[in-house]
């Protein structure tokens, strides 16, 4: 069904541009007549009775062979309404500047389709899309340059070295528009690095003070064991393993990375403070919307700016014109809707204050969950003077510990003999 409706657009499409008529005939043998026409190969459609007599559409060329079919039959035929291009351009013959306005308005599409409007990236994650465009304005490939100047096999090889994580790219224009594909080897990044931190000799050390609840070591000496508190920065397992001879003697070290879990009891101390006394922002709902419209990178405001007496957010709306789905035109347009405010001082009463340090509490330690961390006490409380609300306490938790530090190395003390 598609195929036959395309053929006849096409079909009619070539009838605008070469011109047909609709025609009456009028007479007493005009069955005769379109069997004449049948067998002349002269081609009749939308063949209807009208009170006048039978109208019918029919090409340009083939009015002009009617005449014998007309003579023999002794019917008349008449034009009733002219269509096409050849009848547009003779009714406007006289309107040069009209003609004039098509011709430019050609010339100037054909001159926008020679240039790049649009710089599309899809793929990108480690790397912002801005952060894209804004090295290849570097290397001066920006919206609007020329089609001949971009070179797609020149600016793929241009951005896998400049980003050594992206390990594909894909360069092509269509229409206006120059697309880039592209693939990035993050998981390899993300272990190269993990690797890196593992192979460097460290310590595990304690980031806050607390007692051990368990712990397995798979690298490293432990130096402390399950049940026993520790400091902040105490070592919990040491990456200097000790080389010891026959004799049991320290004959020096050996230095990995030192991997162990270890969870441990510790605390986090809370504390949380606001005023009382805060400032509201109240719409007056008089909101008002300019359209503006934008050529290139001009801007054209239509309507009045907001007075400056008014505190005002505003919301813009933009949308861009394509004269085909990849044929991205420079200009846009859109809606600036301004919306008035005004301020209130207002000041929370004592069960809204609590209520919403009872929030901020609730979002620190949602926070604290999503990290892993397992809460199983926790010992806070509300004081709420005059003008301010605070919260303050301690928060007892269950948590991993993974800090680490650069080993130290340490020197072998050799024992003295009489030999030395």
């Amino acid at each position: 069904m598609n195929k036959v409706w395309g053929e006849n657009v096409v079909k009619q499409g070539l009838r605008y541009i070469h011109g047909y008529l609709q025609i009456v005939i009028q007479g007493e043998e005009t069955e005769r007549f379109l069997n004449l026409c049948s067998a002349g190969g002269v081609t009749l459609w939308n063949i209807r009775q009208e009170p006048e007599g039978q109208t019918a559409y029919m090409s340009i060329a083939d009015f002009k062979t009617l005449r014998p079919a007309a003579r023999k039959t002794k019917t008349k035929v008449r034009i009733l309404k002219r269509y096409g291009l050849p009848f547009f351009f003779q009714r406007n013959r006289k309107r040069k500047a009209f003609f004039l306005g098509i011709f430019l308005f050609c010339f100037l599409i054909y001159l926008l389709s020679l240039r790049i409007w649009n710089i599309h990236v899809e793929g990108n994650t480690a790397y912002s899309t801005q952060t894209i465009l804004t090295f290849l304005e570097e290397n001066e490939i920006y919206h609007g340059i020329s089609k001949k100047d971009v070179n797609c096999s020149g600016i793929a090889a241009m951005l896998r070295r400049q980003f050594p994580d992206i390990t594909w790219v894909s360069a092509r224009i269509e229409g206006t528009r120059l697309i880039l594909e592209m693939k990035e080897n993050l998981e390899n990044r993300d272990q190269e690095e993990d690797t890196g931190e593992d192979e460097k000799p460290c310590d595990i050390v304690a980031p806050k003070a607390g007692k051990i609840v368990s712990i397995i070591t798979r690298a490293g000496v432990p130096q402390v064991t399950q049940g026993q508190t520790f400091k902040k920065g105490d070592i919990l397992v040491s990456g200097a393993i000790e080389i010891k001879n026959d004799a049991q003697e320290v004959t020096g070290y050996e230095y990995v990375a030192a991997d162990a879990d270890i969870y441990a009891d510790t605390t986090y101390s809370y504390y949380d403070e606001f005023p009382l006394n805060y400032k509201e922002r109240v719409y007056t709902g008089e909101n008002s919307r300019n359209f503006f419209f934008t050529a290139f990178q001009y801007r054209i405001d239509l309507g009045f700016p907001p007075s400056d007496d008014l505190t005002y957010d505003q919301i813009t709306t933009t949308s861009f014109v394509y004269l085909t789905e990849n044929f991205l035109l420079p200009f846009s347009y859109g809606t600036t809707e301004t919306c008035p405010y005004r301020i209130l001082n207002k000041k929370y009463t004592r069960e809204e204050a609590q209520e919403k340090a009872n929030a901020h509490l609730y979002t620190f330690l949602k926070n604290l969950t999503q990290k892993g961390v397992e809460i199983y006490r926790k010992d806070v409380k509300i004081d709420t003077s005059a003008n301010t609300c605070v919260m303050k306490g301690k928060i007892f938790v269950k948590e991993k510990l993974l800090e680490t530090s650069p080993v130290k190395e340490k020197e072998v003390t050799k024992e003295r003999t009489s030999d030395t």
